[in-house]
């Protein structure tokens, strides 16, 4: 699963990580640096799995902790409206 963000949503980097915005609603999600660089990664085409597993080595977690953050993440925006996944 690759995704992308909406047609009504923007993205912004702050100085704590990222803010998205739904140019529908006006709902914003702020995401912390870490939240931000893995929202850039899946992006960019990554998967969850490749995510995650950089995550893993980077931060020193186990592979299952992160798949489940990264989804746990994933999923909220999808709900959200902010991303839909191909």
């Amino acid at each position: 699963m690759t995704l992308r963000l909406t047609a009504h949503t923007v993205t912004t980097e702050t100085d704590d990580g990222a803010v998205l915005l739904s140019q529908r609603t006006g709902d914003y999600w702020q995401v912390n640096h870490t939240g931000a660089y893995a929202l850039q990664r899946l992006l960019a085409g990554r998967t969850v799995e490749q995510v995650a597993e950089e995550f893993a080595a980077r931060y020193d977690i186990a592979p299952a902790q992160a798949r489940e953050d990264l989804t746990a993440l994933t999923d909220q925006l999808r709900s959200s409206g902010l991303v839909e996944a191909d």
